[in-house]
């Protein structure tokens, strides 16, 4: 059995890769290379950090998970369940209750597990970019992941997705450096089982890798070739299964998440195509990834915007290209880069998971891989004295570099900005003593947060979410109009609500139907019946789909 670690096509051809993100340099372009890829990461990580310290509000989907980091204890994290149906791997809620510990309630503490890992995944992505490709394209690689607004974006976002990345990057990173012998085989396993209690994405680059390795070894040199590697892969397979008994078994009753996904997000692939809608699927979701994850689509406004919009195409054909041509001249390379990508979709079709936005941002570094492929094959097959690859690495960097300057420059301008924040405070700032406070139900979330983050002096009366045991409007209002008694003998009140969200947590999408129609207003609803207590004195408050209205109430 020893030489089944030994010797033979069990063990893997490649060179160990460095730690150091950057190669050795010698003279001239090994010089600047290396000077580049320093300043490239520099970039990337300085681009994160002044996001970081912009501080903006949380917004909705971070409010959600923030509430239980915030109230709840390690063990607790661990029973679970979570408020508002939350799903997050235990090791990274744990590194995120562990920032509450260390460092406070507020957002920047919430956001710095995040940061550390979009920051990591660049410092780690440099290497296996190495792996796959040359050194000018590697660069390029390296420069897409650090400038892709996306990435950035999900760095300083207070979720796990940044972690999803990373664990992505270092799942190829294992790869990139697996050397022969049983205990780097099983170093290989034990390291990559931890990855699933970061992140549940990594099983399908996990199984992605495993696929690829698994499946070069049989076509070299049979069964005994493939089940050498079990010391690697038999750990990451129990790690999952634990995972998953302990942990993602719960979460198979959220019936309603894949209905809204299904209907809003259009986010599970036909498994069968039978009809022309079924294979556009494939166009828009493949055009929607030049937005999200790639970052790939410029925000821009003005007379050049629909020529500059169809920059998106160059990314897009490189892909193309890139496929085509990497598993054409080193199908290992390029199965450990499509595997995931077609787990991924595979579980898409079975509506285990969606393929959508957010959820494919740990797909980003095979789809820049193949992108940057295509670009290295591109300038390969010109002619020498052509500028290749200054005018393609120029292309596929306006996009990305554009919308990060404009997002620097104005942060007003970067994803997913709420106003949940600055409208608690300004009530905050402005309630007296007397004042009554109501939160309608959509709010009430950012309410628990800053309640707890920001010491907010005032307490808060719920709205409760009663639409869906209501046939009408009028009903919803009078079933709602029994808890308002308790704010009728104040002086004052402050009423917080949001426009636009209608759908609650564990709520179909588009039912009831009345609660749907566009006439109504979610939240604006309840203005007339406070209005019958006093005098509206309207919106003190208004940004971002966010209202605080005040009434003076009738003594």
């Amino acid at each position: 059995m020893a030489s089944i670690y030994q010797s033979g096509p069990a063990v893997a051809e490649h060179p160990v890769l460095p730690v150091s993100p950057v190669e050795p340099a010698s003279a001239g372009p090994g010089r600047l290379l290396r000077a580049l890829t320093w300043a490239v990461l520099a970039a990337g990580a300085l681009l994160r950090v002044f996001h970081l310290l912009d501080n903006r509000s949380l917004w909705r989907d971070e409010l959600y998970l923030a509430v239980s980091l915030v109230r709840m204890g390690f063990g607790e994290l661990a029973a679970g369940p979570l408020a508002y149906e939350q799903k997050a791997p235990l090791a990274f809620l744990w590194a995120e209750r562990l920032a509450v510990e260390l460092l406070g309630k507020g957002e920047l503490a919430l956001r710095l597990f995040p940061l550390l890992c979009g920051v990591a995944a660049l410092g780690l992505f440099a290497p296996v970019a190495r792996h796959f490709l040359r050194p000018w394209a590697a660069l390029l690689a390296l420069a897409l992941l650090a400038l892709a607004g996306p990435a950035v974006y999900h760095a300083v976002e207070a979720k796990q997705y940044s972690t999803e990345l990373l664990a992505s990057v270092l799942g190829l990173w294992l790869y990139a450096r697996q050397r022969r012998g049983r205990l780097p085989l099983w170093a290989w396993g034990l390291w990559g089982a931890l990855l699933p209690w970061f992140s549940y994405s990594s099983v399908f680059v996990l199984a992605g890798v495993a696929g690829a390795v698994g499946l070069g070894a049989l076509r070299e040199g049979g069964w005994r070739a493939a089940l050498g590697y079990a010391p690697a892969f038999l750990p990451w397979l129990a790690s999952f299964a634990a995972v998953y008994l302990l942990y993602l078994g719960r979460y198979q009753d959220s019936g309603w998440l894949t209905v809204f996904f299904e209907k809003v997000y259009h986010a599970y692939m036909p498994l069968l195509p039978t009809s022309v809608g079924d294979f556009e699927w494939f166009f828009h979701k493949t055009n929607a990834l030049v937005k999200h994850p790639l970052g790939q689509k410029i925000r821009f406004t003005g007379a050049l915007s629909f020529i500059l919009v169809q920059l998106r195409l160059l990314p897009l054909l490189l892909m193309g290209v890139g496929v085509v041509l990497m598993a054409k001249n080193n199908f290992k390379k390029f199965s450990v880069l499509a595997f995931p990508v077609l787990l991924t979709l595979l579980a898409s079709g079975l509506k285990f998971y969606p393929f959508h936005e957010r959820f494919v941002l740990f797909l980003a570094p095979m789809f820049i891989l193949f992108i940057s492929y295509g670009a290295q094959s591109l300038w390969e097959f010109l002619p020498k004295h052509l500028p290749v690859r200054l005018v393609l690495c120029l292309l596929l960097l306006a996009a990305p570099g554009w919308n990060a300057i404009k997002e620097a420059l104005n942060t007003e301008n970067f994803y997913k900005k709420e106003a949940n924040r600055e409208a608690l405070l300004f009530i905050n700032e402005h309630y007296k003593e007397g004042d009554a406070v109501y939160v309608y139900w959509n709010m009430w979330h950012a309410y628990l947060y800053y309640k707890e983050a920001y010491n907010l002096k005032y307490t808060a009366v719920e709205g409760q979410d009663l639409k869906t045991n209501s046939t009408s409007y009028a009903e919803y209002l009078g079933k709602l109009s029994t808890g308002f008694g308790e704010i009728k003998n104040h002086n004052r009140l402050w009423y917080l609500y949001h426009t636009h969200v209608r759908n609650n947590i564990g709520g179909f999408i588009g039912q009831p139907a009345w609660y749907f129609e566009k006439s109504l207003v979610p939240g604006k609803m309840l203005e007339p019946s406070f209005s019958s207590f006093g005098e509206n004195l309207g919106p003190k408050f208004n940004q971002k789909e966010t209202v605080v209205s005040l009434f003076q109430l009738a003594q």
